[in-house]
């Protein structure tokens, strides 16, 4: 069975439904009406409940695309350092001029002379090795992470979190799927190494997945998502949004 949470948790996720109504009072102002590629309402809202929650004083994000997620950052942390990286910053839309800009890779970049690691939440939507990504966090001292693209082990075009604690081979149609058995050798160095994992819900669930097919447990293991189609009236964005959901 994959573990979907590991460690003490942090987040329990009772007061979700407290914070969507002032969420969506901010999504409503988004500066990219179309971030088609980017993340939406299903994973901003995540952004935002654990920015605000956390406080970081710094925050680098890792992957802009059109700069969404740079200004989600601002408008919940507007007294936050951002550090917003991207290897095609021609792409945005939204430029913060309080933000500092790189184009170099997170690990190419010598961050103790821009910010103190522990104060730091570092977000991930660069479709990179999570393993390697935790490695490079460990030997540089940063400790909060968030991963958006936490692909399950059937799908996705990088290896991630959600692929280590799955540990199953999937197999359809007869042939192997992308993303094969993790080591358990990563299994053990991720749980020695990471105090709390955590796999936010997604806020609707749909009958398929981003991919198309039938999102069940066997493939996609997944938390109870916060509302149920019930709710979809009162909250017609969540729910048109809520495909885009990769197991943040």
């Amino acid at each position: 069975m994959e573990e979907l949470n590991y460690g003490k948790q942090q987040w329990n996720f009772v007061d979700v439904k407290e914070y969507i109504d002032e969420f969506l009072n901010l999504y409503e102002k988004r500066p990219v009406l179309n971030n088609l590629g980017g993340m939406t309402s299903t994973h901003l809202f995540w952004t935002w409940y654990v920015s605000k929650k956390l406080r970081p004083k710094y925050i680098i994000e890792s992957g802009i695309f059109k700069g969404q997620g740079t200004w989600l950052f601002r408008q919940v942390c507007p007294n936050a350092r951002i550090f917003s990286i991207d290897p095609l910053l021609e792409q945005r839309t939204y430029i913060d001029k309080q933000v500092t800009y790189f184009a170099e890779d997170f690990s190419r970049i010598q961050w103790d002379n821009y910010l103190e690691p522990k104060d730091t939440l570092c977000f991930f939507d660069d479709h990179q090795d999570a393993y390697m990504r935790l490695m490079q966090m460990k030997w540089m001292g940063f400790e909060y992470a968030m991963f958006e693209d936490n692909y399950p082990s059937c799908q996705g075009d990088c290896y991630s979190l959600k692929k280590i604690f799955s540990q199953k081979e999937y197999l359809l149609d007869g042939k192997a799927r992308r993303w094969m058995k993790a080591s358990n050798s990563h299994l053990n160095y991720v749980k020695k190494n990471i105090e709390t994992y955590t796999t936010f819900p997604p806020l609707f669930k749909n009958e398929k997945t981003r991919w198309g097919d039938e999102w069940n447990e066997d493939f996609y293991p997944t938390p109870t998502p916060v509302f149920t189609n019930e709710d979809k009236e009162k909250y017609p964005i969540l729910k048109e949004e809520a495909g885009g959901y990769t197991w943040i």
